[in-house]
């Protein structure tokens, strides 16, 4: 059998296909880098671009304030005038963008209503005034701290004007819709506490993003009653899970300080989801062609009259897939390491993976290139039973065409079966291959596709499909007629 898995071996390292394949592979990789790196901006904001001003200009000119019909398009441009000219003024990287475009607005659009309004006090107008100067000067001063504070000491009234009223109602429904305004304010609460603590601007940053996104997060984890979680359909625990994930680690940059910007770092964690298909290709056109070329080439006869069983044979070339298959894996993993590496640096490969785990409700910490292997070890179900699929259509059909295209439509067209199932409630589907064979969703305690799975129960239906392509390929291979070959 070593001779066999040997000789396989040379066979395929012979081909100038697996280093055609190779070297499509490393440029990509090459390109694909290359591009991140280029198009990279880190982050920043893009509230403003040249032209925006001179179009908005040239509408506003056409519109009259005093005509009741045309005010609110008045009204509403001449903000975004307003605002475009401060964005520029300040940048779109600034801390002060931003504040500009998120806070500002309020104050514009008040100022814009008293000065043309009739009914306006010059008092009211003068102090309108006062407040948006204040509010310029701050952001001439560099103080953004002053948005947060004047931010939270309205949102800790909120809060205070939310609890008395909660005291006079007795409507469930009101009270319910209380509480959630309640939390969610203490949401906001919390990430202005932050920003003042950790010294977070609103400048673009990781950090920033990560408040941004905690508090996107966590305001949406409110709109579910953590009462009733198990009651939640499939595709809805999917949802509530990434919502969590999403908010605990967050939570944990934030009190962590911890800044995550190495690109090659990034592109390591999402390893198989950028470079599945190329995985996937490696693995599918040696399978595919692997027996069928033995039958085209007529090369069958000369490696049947050997001393060995056709057994053996057939299952040494399964073997040498799975090889491939492993080495591509490693292959695309290791390109990724010094091609990244060189490209963006090696420094951020010693900061190892951050996970939620569901199951203790904490945030853990993996090395890196562990959590690479264990991603890869529960894809691996995916990546053989499609290779396996190509080699058994290889051997039973000898086509190495028909070999190849199949595994891809089974491929392409599994997310599309899982969402039918979904849509339409197909509780079957668990007893199919599709929605059993990414474990990547039993890991950390997350949830599977469908209610009912276990990481045991797809282990085994995984297992009988690899048993009856290649129980199928055994007895095909076996009766085969080479006489006229």
């Amino acid at each position: 059998m070593i001779n066999l898995i040997g000789n396989e071996l040379k066979k395929i390292f012979k081909k100038k296909t697996i280093y055609i394949l190779l070297i499509i592979i490393v440029g990509y990789i090459l390109l694909s880098n290359i591009i991140i790196k280029a198009t990279d901006d880190g982050y920043s904001y893009h509230y403003y671009y040249e032209g925006d001003i001179e179009y908005i200009e040239n509408y506003l000119s056409e519109l009259d304030p005093n005509n009741p019909s045309e005010y609110p398009d008045f009204a509403s441009f001449k903000r975004q005038l307003e605002t475009l000219n401060l964005t520029k003024k300040y940048g779109n990287d600034s801390w002060q963008a931003y504040v500009i475009n998120t806070k500002l607005p309020g104050y514009i659009d008040t100022m814009i209503e008293y000065e043309y309004s009739n009914g306006v006090t010059e008092k009211a107008y003068n102090e309108a005034k006062k407040d948006y100067e204040i509010a310029l000067e701050k952001l001439d001063a560099d103080d953004w701290k002053y948005f947060v504070s004047k931010e939270l000491n309205e949102t800790n009234k909120a809060i205070d004007e939310q609890n008395a009223l909660k005291e006079n109602v007795q409507n469930s429904g009101a009270l319910a819709e209380i509480n959630k305004t309640i939390e969610d304010l203490q949401v906001q609460k919390q990430v202005d506490t932050w920003r003042l603590e950790k010294n977070i601007s609103y400048a673009p940053s990781f950090l920033n993003d990560a408040i941004e996104k905690y508090y996107n997060s966590q305001t949406s984890l409110n709109d579910y009653d953590s009462t009733k979680v198990n009651e939640l359909s499939s595709d809805e625990l999917q949802s509530y899970h990434s919502l969590l994930e999403e908010a605990n680690l967050n939570k944990y940059y934030i009190d962590n300080m911890v800044t995550l910007d190495n690109s090659n770092r990034n592109t390591l964690i999402n390893l198989f989801s950028n470079y599945e298909l190329f995985i996937l290709i490696v693995g599918i056109v040696i399978a595919g062609s692997i027996v069928s070329d033995e039958f085209n080439k007529g090369t069958i006869k000369l490696l049947l009259v050997k001393p060995y069983s056709r057994v053996k044979i057939l299952l040494s070339k399964f073997i040498v897939c799975m090889i491939i298959l492993v080495l591509s894996i490693a292959f695309i993993t290791i390109c990724q390491t010094l091609i990244g590496g060189i490209i963006f640096g090696f420094d951020g490969l010693s900061i190892p993976a951050i996970v939620y785990n569901f199951d203790t409700n904490s945030v853990e910490t993996i090395n890196l290139f562990g959590y690479v292997a264990l991603i890869g070890i529960c894809k691996l179900p995916i990546y053989i039973l499609l290779t396996t699929l190509a080699f058994a259509c290889s051997t039973i059909f000898t086509n190495t065409a028909l070999a190849v295209a199949v595994p891809f439509l089974g491929y392409i067209g599994a997310s599309i079966i899982n969402q039918l199932a979904l849509l339409y409630d197909f509780k079957q589907i668990i007893y199919f291959v599709t929605p059993n064979w990414d474990l990547t969703y039993y890991l950390f305690g997350g949830s599977p596709l469908f209610k009912g799975l276990t990481a045991p129960f797809s282990l085994i239906i995984c297992a009988i499909y690899l048993l009856i392509m290649l129980v199928v390929s055994l007895i095909v291979f076996k009766k085969r007629d080479i006489k006229n070959i």
